[in-house]
């Protein structure tokens, strides 16, 4: 548990060019809670962004016959931030933490 009654849903690296990502500063750290979203990219964790779960409008999860064989998945955000309008975290366990966002957004939207 974290300050102000925040719980970590997940916490996790991606990897967006693969094994070539560290070389090319291209790993993405990420921390959702469930009152927003923290990642940080770029060389040396350059670009530090946090999105407030308040403004997710949607959320989608896709899983393609090769996600499915390996418990992997794409999960899919959508904001009304300007900058983070849509982010996508593409890795294992993206099903479990897709469920739990959701339901902690859901708590968010309907003011419980």
């Amino acid at each position: 548990m974290l300050q102000n009654g925040e719980n970590i849903i997940w916490k996790g690296t991606t990897w967006p060019m693969g094994m070539c990502s560290p070389l090319c500063c291209s790993t993405v750290k990420w921390r959702i809670t469930n009152k927003r979203i923290d990642y940080v990219r770029g060389c040396c964790g350059s670009t530090e962004s946090t999105l407030d779960v308040r403004l997710i409008t949607d959320l989608q999860l896709h899983r393609s016959c090769f996600q499915l064989m390996f418990g992997r998945g794409t999960l899919t955000i959508y904001s009304n931030d300007r900058t983070d309008s849509q982010i996508r975290i593409s890795t294992y366990g993206m099903k479990r933490t897709y469920h739990k966002l959701r339901e902690e957004w859901l708590r968010t939207k309907n003011g419980q």
